[in-house]
């Protein structure tokens, strides 16, 4: 990695980015905020660290991000310019982050509430729904790179995504490493699907409840990490999360939910959930169990899962400004 800096604030870059300051040194290269034309647009430009020889490669690769980016939500953040060179070093021009990311918000604050952590997983859900209506997977999501955009009751999430996993990390000189408690084992390199992303909000959903890292996956399907509500005290809402969260983090592709909107539908069916009294569940014929804090968590078997939650068996099928959101948390 260069440690030379690339630019220098007030200069002016491929005649449109003018350099602030920088704001990170990061694994794939130096970061730095910039503005873009007479309307001074905030943007992020980012001097890569390609491998040798990968220039023309990088090249052609983040064109095609760019053309992608104009039928995308604003909320996910990708490469927006086409890519270019200044002197020997290519950079790459995303939209400013803002917000503050969820590993942040889980270290300083620890673990959400249950409606609150559902809400944030069904909007985010339905930013997903829309790329992938669009044909576009992400397949690197994580605590570090997904922002919320506000401190309100119902913070709007955004995803800051520079495509590792969409074949730039074999062009990097030096790739962050694939995030193995929210990638699936059956995630194919370069070629990310809607279940891998499923199965990361799955993954963020209980981060969010329990403040720490899903076990990794299990490639034979035959292990599940402990359900969330094993982790949590004093609230007995996240029993009701259980079933919705493991399925989402099945370890085979067949056995999660088939669409991101169809997971989001499932979420927001759990706070209407949230909303009732204890009362009104009771009369429902709906659970109003403790979380079981005192049980151990441990790995279990699907079927023993199920049998526990009371469903039907299933098949087992020198200067950091801003922090990396690359920044790999295993």
């Amino acid at each position: 990695m260069s440690t030379r800096p690339d630019f220098r604030p007030g200069q002016r870059v491929g005649g449109r980015y003018i350099i602030k300051k920088p704001v990170g040194r990061w694994q794939i290269g130096t970061a730095y905020a910039a503005v873009e034309g007479r309307a001074e647009t905030p943007r992020l430009v980012l001097a890569m660290d390609l491998q040798r020889g990968a220039l023309s490669q990088y090249l052609r690769w983040v064109r095609t991000e760019a053309e992608q980016a104009r039928v995308l939500p604003d909320d996910v953040w990708v490469p927006v310019d086409g890519g270019h060179i200044f002197g020997d070093r290519a950079y790459m021009v995303l939209p400013e982050l803002r917000g503050t990311s969820l590993s942040r918000i889980v270290q300083q604050g620890g673990s959400l509430d249950e409606e609150r952590a559902t809400r944030i997983a069904e909007r985010l859900c339905r930013l997903l729904g829309k790329a992938h209506a669009e044909g576009v997977c992400l397949g690197c999501l994580r605590p570090s790179n997904v922002f919320l955009l506000d401190d309100g009751p119902l913070p709007r999430p955004a995803v800051f995504d520079v495509g590792l996993a969409r074949g730039l990390s074999r062009l990097l000189a030096r790739a962050p490493r694939p995030s193995v408690s929210f990638t699936p084992s059956d995630a194919r390199p370069d070629m990310p699907a809607a279940s891998d992303d499923i199965f990361a909000v799955g993954a963020l959903l209980y981060f969010m409840l329990t403040a720490v890292k899903p076990a990794p996956p299990d490639g034979n399907g035959m292990r599940v990490p402990s359900p969330p509500s094993w982790r949590r005290r004093a609230s007995e809402l996240a029993v009701y999360i259980d079933p919705v969260a493991m399925k989402a983090m099945a370890p085979l592709a067949r056995d999660r939910y088939d669409f991101a909107e169809e997971f989001a539908d499932a979420l927001l069916s759990l706070v209407e959930v949230f909303r009732l009294s204890p009362d009104a569940r009771a009369m429902l014929g709906l659970p109003d169990a403790p979380a079981g804090a005192d049980r151990p968590a441990r790995q279990t078997h699907p079927h023993y899962l199920h049998d526990l939650l009371g469903l039907p068996a299933e098949p087992t099928s020198d200067m950091p400004v801003i922090e990396d959101p690359l920044d790999d948390l295993d």
